[in-house]
């Protein structure tokens, strides 16, 4: 069987464009990789839970309501009710940052994915 030149051309063609295709394939397996690599993971699960911060003190509500804020004299986004349990996490004369743990209802709530 004879090949011509114009179908050994044709081959040699094929072969250089099948190399550049794999080439650039490649290349943005690797650029991808990097990419995924260089995202920053966030840890799931309650075994890999943000640390807690460390609390300057502890205490509890001595008013009958106080009012729960975003910042000092800032935006007031409910309240605290007599004996309610708070750990200080920062102190500003005034006022102290506090951290409260307790329970909402989920229906009540809009939940974002983490």
């Amino acid at each position: 069987m004879k090949v011509n030149r114009w179908e050994k051309e044709r081959f040699r063609e094929a072969n250089k464009s099948s190399l550049l295709l794999a080439g650039i394939m490649g290349i943005l397996l690797v650029v991808l990789l990097v990419i995924y690599l260089s995202i920053p993971r966030v840890p799931s699960g309650p075994s890999q839970s943000r640390p807690e911060p460390e609390a300057m003190a502890t205490g509890t509500v001595r008013a009958v309501r106080e009012n729960f804020r975003l910042s000092p004299n800032g935006t007031k986004i409910g309240e605290l009710i007599q004996g309610a349990e708070l750990k200080v996490l920062e102190d500003r004369g005034a006022w102290i940052k506090v951290q409260v743990e307790g329970w909402l209802w989920k229906d009540s709530t809009s939940l974002s994915s983490s």
